[in-house]
């Protein structure tokens, strides 16, 4: 025997992505995580929240966190502009308390694909809501952590 194992899952070459524009950087995450582009609205102001958490949108008969996540990683809030639009993002737990938040952007999200050359890990620290700083061909973006964005949110609703 070579000493090589099989993989037990297809490891894709290439991912489908997309750069989340923010005020003070931006995000990429799987092309499938972005549940939907929409204009900005004002949001249904909710009483005592962090300054993260703008308040909550209605969209397809369910309320849905608004968060800036410059000022979840401890940035000041970036005011609007005419570019700004706010992604709808699952998080992955359909089964979970909170199956979509949406987050403010500054601009319109950009496909790009990533493919494991062209992706590197730099070497910072992450802040609240940071899962990994990386650069892609060069462009520098977080990948978020939709999981503790989720909890979060929850904790908050939870008065916790």
């Amino acid at each position: 025997m070579s000493g090589l194992q099989a993989l037990p899952v297809n490891i894709p070459r290439e991912v489908s992505s997309l750069l989340l524009p923010l005020a003070d950087g931006q995000l990429l995450v799987p092309v499938d995580t972005l549940v939907e582009v929409i204009g900005v609205q004002a949001p249904l102001s909710v009483y005592g929240a962090p300054d993260w958490y703008l308040g909550e949108l209605k969209w397809r008969e369910q309320r849905l966190p608004l968060v800036s996540f410059e000022v979840l990683r401890g940035s000041s809030l970036a005011m609007g502009g005419d570019s700004g639009r706010i992604a709808v993002l699952n998080t992955g737990n359909a089964e979970g308390g909170l199956p979509f938040v949406a987050l403010m952007l500054r601009g319109t999200p950009r496909l790009v694909r990533v493919v494991q050359s062209d992706l590197a890990g730099r070497n910072q620290s992450c802040k609240s809501g940071e899962l990994m700083h990386v650069a892609l061909s060069g462009e520098e973006a977080v990948i978020p952590d939709l999981q503790a964005l989720e909890t979060a949110c929850l904790q908050y609703h939870r008065g916790g």
